[in-house]
């Protein structure tokens, strides 16, 4: 996370707007304002104020709520939530596969280190990790496990810093 925050920080700090040409003056940093961009269309919202943020954020809610309540009645029952998870997770599956099978180039059902190396280089760097049973290739089943303990220890390093 903090490799893309700072890639992000150093990418921004390309663009004119957010260049900081002099250094700060009593505390307030001088910054080039950045020129006005095209205006959008007549009736159209521009995304660029908190109003048509909002508003943004209130379509996809309901987007997602009205995918999820498939008998629209207005609720989100216990069946319509589990329906929606298991759709969910199965995209998930069908995308892992996915990007599995490109990976394995040499088609055997694992990843070898060159394949992994090729293909993903997280999984690369931590590939001893990933290797539960040590044969030198990486199974889904391992992989799988490995993100779930990756998750579970990131949410419990998070909870642990954002509690008082």
């Amino acid at each position: 996370m903090t490799l893309c925050a700072g890639a992000a920080a150093l990418s921004l700090s390309a663009f004119p707007s957010f260049a900081q040409p002099a250094p700060p003056v009593n505390g307030v940093v001088p910054t080039t304002p950045a020129p006005p961009g095209p205006p959008p269309a007549a009736g159209a919202p521009d995304y660029g104020d908190a109003a048509d943020q909002n508003a943004a954020l209130g379509m996809y809610v309901q987007r997602s709520f009205d995918a999820i309540d498939t008998n629209r009645d207005g609720r989100i029952d216990r069946n319509e939530w589990a329906a929606y998870q298991r759709s969910q997770l199965q995209a998930r599956r069908a995308t892992f596969e996915r990007y599995f099978k490109a990976a394995d180039k040499d088609g055997d059902g694992y990843l070898n280190r060159e394949e992994v190396a090729a293909a993903e280089p997280f999984l690369y760097q931590h590939f001893d990790q990933i290797d539960a049973n040590r044969d030198g290739k990486l199974s889904p089943a391992e992989i799988r496990s490995f993100f779930r303990r990756y998750y579970h220890e990131r949410a419990q390093a998070d909870a642990a810093t954002t509690k008082p």
